[in-house]
């Protein structure tokens, strides 16, 4: 049975979150969790360590429904903590979204450790969808580098076995010659 890779969705519009919720499920094949708010996500994440995500999608304006909601900037801030002590994956990619079209903020997002920056926009779900293929792809150009030094790494090791069996031959034959 293959396991469906889990994106964790933060969007506190509930509707808005269950159409990318939808429209993800369906491109990608994958599990997709909807946190109403970035605590409810930190707290799911503490509780079952068995469901990793593989992205979180996170929401910067979280607090329509729940007033005292931290937002995304903040919740970000939480898991790079939880990056640097190994709570989380180090590598695990975070893609901000807002309605607000402002530089600044995506600077300091995109400083602060997400990997992209995405608006709400007339095309957020094409944009979305091109981070997300991005992340798979360079997830499986890792996987292949990785794979590569793996046999380059046997062959290292084949290559001096042979050698030293060759030396090791060569030195008893001039033994051996030397010997007669």
């Amino acid at each position: 049975m293959e396991i469906k890779e889990i994106i964790y969705l933060v969007e506190d519009n509930k509707a808005f979150g269950l159409l990318t919720q939808k429209k993800l499920e369906k491109e990608f094949g994958c599990q997709v969790k909807h946190f109403g708010t970035g605590e409810e996500m930190l707290e799911f994440l503490d509780n079952n360590p068995d469901q990793q995500p593989g992205i979180i999608i996170l929401d910067y304006y979280l607090n329509s429904m729940v007033e005292t909601a931290r937002n995304g900037e903040e919740i970000l801030e939480e898991l790079k903590l939880r990056k640097k002590n190994n709570k989380i994956p180090r590598k695990l990619p975070i893609i901000m979204l807002t309605a607000a079209n402002e530089l600044k903020m995506a600077v300091n997002l995109l400083q602060a450790g997400a990997v992209d920056y995405i608006l709400k926009d007339d095309v957020f779900i094409e944009n979305l969808s091109k981070t997300i293929h991005n992340i798979r792809n360079l997830r499986n150009y890792e996987a292949e580098i990785e794979s590569h030094k793996a046999k380059a790494k046997a062959y290292r090791k084949r290559i001096i076995i042979m050698g030293t069996v060759i030396v090791v031959l060569l030195v008893s034959l001039v033994v051996f010659i030397l010997t007669k």
